[in-house]
């Protein structure tokens, strides 16, 4: 088998998986927007379906799916719930960035079970100390989306100098119950990811579970794998990509459902007994489908992008890599003009709680909120990157 034809069965496969429980993510989602995390069923399904494994090495049982695989599988987990598809983002991304540590923090975490999940704060909010082996980290880590199903936790650190090195942020590798999770996650939207505020002190940090941050945005990973294409892949871009994922769903469930009801729904105030008869309407609901349309084939470059470096043994530019990150923000924001449109043109009956828009409505509206996603920022490292302008606003490019 070609590796052509290794990715097109994997993508079929990663569907079908994301397939079967989309039923059972629909089923529990309004549950676990009241109880504020993942109902447990929802959580199930996605174990046992294998959707938590699909970028853990495969060594250890894991999938090791390409990046546009798994954008197509949790954009279709998003369609029944974006929480539940926001966790398999985020918790995959841990599973990936482990996969760049050295082998023994990667055995740490994998030895025993393949369903290990990893949550991550890539801020470094804390302090940390030099000892023997390793160090001695404290501080505040937050939002933790999916803290409340992990039994890893990846904090940012920042070090200060030591053995000639400069100062700088890493990644480091914490066993969740070293932790203590405070329950701040008060939120208008994205409710079930849980994503609360996790508090350590006196955290040992051996050395082989550290991961400086910036080698790593270079493409000098920990791991010893030199030969393995998932793992040599950018990281910031990948991530930044597979963030593109949960909002297309979000977006593809906003017009599926408008468009399920048009044609038995009239327009108040109007003399249209049928949305489908309105000329605006039919132009609102072209106009969101291309946005949703523009967004997918954004993520889609971007994979193709990233994995093509990888396959190569390249690493994308510095410009190239900003771009990714400003195309990912453009996706972002496509998908959340999208819903907003289509919930114009449906009414105001999208506000009541028992209509699924209004849901749609809330999630996408915090969910691209986050930092990887500003269009504030984004715009502004893109062209500092483009014209040569340093320092730029941020290392994560």
């Amino acid at each position: 088998m070609s590796d052509a034809d290794g990715r097109r069965r994997g993508a079929d496969e990663a569907l079908q998986r994301a397939d079967a429980v989309r039923s059972v993510l629909a089923e529990h989602r309004a549950a676990g927007d009241r109880q504020r995390r993942l109902a447990d069923e929802a959580l199930r399904a996605l174990t046992d379906a294998g959707l938590f494994r699909a970028w853990v090495p495969r060594r250890f049982g894991g999938l090791e799916y390409d990046l546009r695989t798994i954008v197509d599988s949790t954009t279709a987990l998003a369609t029944a719930d974006p929480s539940a598809a926001w966790l398999v983002m985020i918790l995959s991304c841990g599973d990936w960035l482990t996969g760049l540590f050295p082998q023994r923090a990667q055995h740490d975490v994998f030895g025993d079970d393949p369903d290990t999940r990893v949550c991550q704060v890539l801020t470094p909010h804390s302090t940390a100390r030099r000892v023997d082996g390793g160090w001695v980290a404290g501080g505040r880590w937050g939002p933790a989306s999916g803290c409340l199903h992990a039994q890893w936790a990846m904090l940012g650190i920042r070090l200060p100098e030591h053995d000639g090195r400069p100062a700088g942020s890493a990644y480091g590798l914490v066993p969740m119950r070293e932790l203590t999770i405070k329950d701040t996650w008060f939120t208008l939207g994205m409710r079930a990811t849980g994503s609360n505020l996790l508090v350590g002190e006196d955290l040992f940090v051996p050395d082989h579970r550290i991961l400086p941050v910036g080698p790593a945005i270079e493409g000098r990973y920990a791991r010893e794998d030199e030969e393995n294409v998932r793992y040599r892949a950018a990281l910031v871009p990948t991530l930044s990509t597979h963030l593109i994922a949960p909002f297309v769903g979000m977006a593809t469930a906003a017009l599926d459902y408008v468009v399920g009801e048009s044609g038995r729904r009239g327009i108040s105030f109007t003399n249209y007994e049928r949305m489908t008869d309105s000329t605006a309407f039919q132009m609102a609901v072209a106009e969101a489908a291309t946005r949703a349309d523009v967004a997918r084939m954004i993520a889609y470059q971007c994979a193709s992008t990233v994995d093509s470096h990888a396959r190569a043994g390249t690493y994308p530019s510095y410009v190239e890599r900003a771009r990714i990150r400003q195309h990912a923000s453009h996706a972002v924001q496509q998908c959340r003009e999208a819903v907003d449109l289509l919930v114009s043109a449906y009414g105001a009956s999208a506000m009541a709680d028992s209509n699924p828009l209004q849901g749609l409505l809330r999630d996408i509206h915090t969910g691209s909120r986050h930092a990887i996603a500003s269009t504030l920022g984004n715009p502004e490292l893109f062209g500092r990157a483009m014209l040569g302008v340093r320092p730029n606003i941020t290392e994560l490019i």
